[in-house]
């Protein structure tokens, strides 16, 4: 299992720690940012970074949103 970091980005660029979790797959991740985005203003975005410190998914809230209810995000992580 790998460690990866959640930030989210506000639309004026500032950065917020929000959590970091040792997660087994992308299909997870993408469970752990549908959970977020409920709780997140629109017109931000969710930056997953791994270890070494390389972006791993950057969405915005709204479309990170828009995924979920389509299925899409799930799908994809399969």
């Amino acid at each position: 299992m790998n460690l990866y970091h959640f930030q989210m980005i506000d639309p004026t660029g500032a950065r917020r720690d929000l959590k970091s979790l040792r997660l087994a797959d992308i299909g997870a991740i993408w469970r752990e940012i549908d959970d977020l985005t409920s709780d997140q203003a629109r017109g931000g975005q969710i930056r997953v970074t791994n270890e070494a410190g390389g972006i791993v998914v950057l969405v915005g809230v709204s479309t990170a949103r828009s995924l979920q209810a389509r299925g899409l995000a799930a799908r994809a992580a399969a």
